[in-house]
C-alpha cells in the first residue's frame, strides 16, 4: 500500500517507516526543515522515501502532499509533543496538534479515492487525573490536565466526528512512553540508563510518578495490524496501547540500577515539575486485544535489557548486566 507517515523524522515515525519499507510498502514523509532531518535513523530511510515538505499549520502544503501522494494509510504521528512545552506555548501546541491533524484529515477525505485507514497517534496523557489509580480503560472519563492532552482529546474527537458523519476510516491510538531510542537519550529510560553506564552519580525529577512503558517493536507491530486489520468495528475508536506495567519513576530507576549493577548515588527532584502533576498514568490494551488481536510481546525487563545493551554499545562500554537478568 501507499503509506503516509507524518513525523517520520521523529523516534517511532522513523522505526514505523523502516517497517513498512521492509514488508514491501511505498512510503511517504511529511516533515517539517528543521535540525531533525539531520537524525540517523531518518537519515538512512531518506533514500527510500518520497519527502513532502511542509507544516501541518499549513494547509495548502499539506493539501498538495496528499494531492501528490494519494495515500491509501496515513499514520499521523507528527505533533509537537514534550509536554512541558505545551505550557508555555498552548497555542503553537493546538495549532500543530489539533487543527495540523484537521489539516490533514479534511485533506486525505477530499483527495483520496481509494483510503484504507487514518491511524492517530492521541496519548495517555489525555486521561489526566483520575482519582482511582488502576489501570485505564477506554470507556471513561477524560480529565485532560496539560494543552498538549487538551489538543489530543480535540483531534480524537475530530476524527471520530468525522467517521460519523463520513464514514472516514479513522483509529487512534493512547500511547504510552515509548522506549528503545538508539540515538536520543532525553527520555526517561534512556536518560536513567546513559546516566548510569557514564558515572556514578546521576541527576533526575520527581521520583513518585507512575507510568507504563511500551517497547518500540511492539507499538510499530501495533500500527502494522491495525493497517491489516479487517475488522470494521475498529474504525472510529480509541484503544490504549498498554501494556499494564505501570511503576514509579523510583521503582524503574531500581529496577534498571539492579540490571546493571550500578551501586551510584541518585539526585532526585532535579527537574521541574510540570504544573498539576499527573500522579498516575497506566492502562490495559485488552481492548486493542480484542477488536484487533494485538498484544505486547516485549516484558519490560526484556525490553529494558535490549535497551541497555543499545546503549552500552553506543558509549563504548561495558554494561555489567547481571547473567541471571537475561533469565528472568
Amino acid at each position: 500500500m501507499k503509506v503516509l507517515v507524518t513525523g517520520v523524522s521523529g523516534f517511532i515515525g522513523s522505526y514505523l517507516a523502516d517497517r513498512l519499507l521492509k514488508e514491501g510498502h511505498q512510503v511517504a514523509g511529511l516533515v517539517r526543515q528543521t535540525n531533525r532531518l539531520n537524525h540517523p535513523a531518518f537519515q538512512k530511510l531518506k533514500g527510500d522515501i518520497e519527502i513532502h515538505y511542509g507544516s501541518l499549520t499549513d494547509s495548502r502544503a499539506v493539501r498538495q502532499c496528499v494531492h501528490d501522494f494519494k495515500p491509501e494509510v496515513v499514520c499521523h504521528l507528527g505533533a509537537i509533543t514534550p509536554v512541558a512545552y505545551s505550557f508555555d506555548h498552548p497555542q503553537e501546541v493546538t495549532e500543530t496538534n489539533y487543527l495540523g491533524t484537521i489539516n490533514l484529515a479534511e485533506a486525505v477525505l477530499d483527495e483520496c479515492q481509494n483510503f484504507h485507514r487514518f491511524i492517530f497517534a492521541s496519548s495517555m496523557e489525555t486521561y489526566g487525573f483520575q482519582r482511582l489509580h488502576v489501570p485505564f480503560v477506554e470507556n471513561q472519563e477524560l480529565h485532560p490536565a496539560c494543552p498538549y492532552a487538551v489538543a489530543k482529546v480535540a483531534a480524537e474527537n475530530y476524527l471520530k466526528y468525522l467517521h460519523y458523519a463520513h464514514q472516514f476510516p479513522a483509529v487512534c491510538f493512547k500511547q504510552t512512553n515509548a522506549y528503545g531510542r538508539k540515538e536520543n537519550d532525553y527520555f526517561v529510560i534512556e536518560a536513567i540508563i546513559t546516566q548510569m553506564l557514564k558515572s556514578d552519580t546521576i541527576n533526575l525529577g520527581d521520583p513518585r510518578p507512575v507510568r507504563n512503558f511500551i517497547f518500540i517493536d511492539d507499538l510499530v507491530d501495533l500500527y502494522i495490524e491495525t493497517m491489516y486489520s479487517k475488522n470494521p468495528l475498529i474504525l472510529g475508536e480509541s484503544f490504549n496501547t498498554g501494556p499494564d506495567n505501570g511503576l514509579s519513576i523510583e521503582r524503574l530507576f531500581l529496577k534498571i540500577a539492579e540490571l546493571i549493577g550500578w551501586e551510584g548515588k541518585v539526585n532526585w527532584n532535579t527537574r521541574p515539575r510540570r504544573p498539576g502533576e499527573i500522579w498516575y498514568l497506566n492502562s490495559t490494551p485488552k481492548k486493542a486485544e480484542e477488536y484487533i488481536g494485538w498484544k505486547p510481546k516485549v516484558g519490560l525487563q526484556e525490553g529494558l535489557i535490549r535497551t541497555i545493551e543499545i546503549w552500552a554499545d553506543n558509549l563504548g562500554v561495558t554494561a555489567r548486566l547481571h547473567a541471571s537478568s537475561r533469565q528472568c
